[in-house]
């Protein structure tokens, strides 16, 4: 059982160590998180310019009935 705890315990090591926010401690993945949020910002206002340039998607009317007032108010997504 011993030598199972030892194995295991090395394997947890080598993943431990693997791990990449084990380099340049925490300052370093401060940067790194400040780096993707800014990355992610700018995708974030590149999908909001491409959003307002196609302009308002049209309403998908669901269901078959014939009133068009019930259609309009229950049946549609907008």
């Amino acid at each position: 059982m011993s030598a199972a705890f030892v194995k295991a315990a090395k394997q947890f090591d080598a993943l431990v160590a693997a791990l990449p926010l084990s380099d340049g401690g925490e300052e370093a993945q401060l940067k790194r998180i400040a780096e993707l949020q800014a990355e992610s910002d700018v995708v974030g206002q590149e999908l909001q310019k491409q959003l307002e340039a196609a302009g308002p998607l049209p309403g998908i009317c669901l269901g078959g009935t014939t009133n068009r007032l019930r259609q309009a108010s229950y049946g549609c997504i907008y």
